[in-house]
């Protein structure tokens, strides 16, 4: 596969066993080649609530078709390398791409998230400026 660029609110959907594919969002730079990625998944009993997203507002990408949340425990640090050996076969590279509003929205519930490995949490606020 080609090289992929990763630009923040870039979503690929993944392979994500047991349960199939997950949709993946970079919502930090964390090194030079390495992203923030958390994954975004149908609200359901016990999922945090500190991100959700509703289909059908303005700038979601088509993608998000049922209320959605970011399950910022299953938060990945990736670069192209890995993200290309996961990216599920026949998907569009990026799968969808989030607007700057909705990115920072993401952001910032990573920031208030409970969920969140420390380690994510502190990458996000430095990227952010919080620290």
């Amino acid at each position: 596969m080609a090289s992929i660029n990763i630009n923040l609110g870039d979503a690929f959907l993944l392979e994500t066993p047991p349960n199939g594919q997950h949709l993946y969002i970079a919502i930090a730079p964390t090194t030079n080649s390495k992203y923030l990625f958390v994954n975004l998944t149908t609200c359901k009993t016990g999922s945090e609530t500190t991100c959700i997203l509703q289909p059908n507002t303005t700038g979601m990408p088509s993608y998000v078709k049922a209320e959605s949340a970011i399950a910022y425990q299953y938060a990945r640090e990736m670069d192209a390398r890995q993200l290309d050996l996961e990216i599920c076969v026949g998907s569009r590279i990026p799968k969808c791409t989030f607007p700057i509003d909705i990115l920072k929205k993401i952001q910032q519930g990573g920031v208030a998230s409970k969920r969140i490995a420390p380690m994510y949490k502190r990458a996000l606020k430095r990227f952010l400026g919080i620290l």
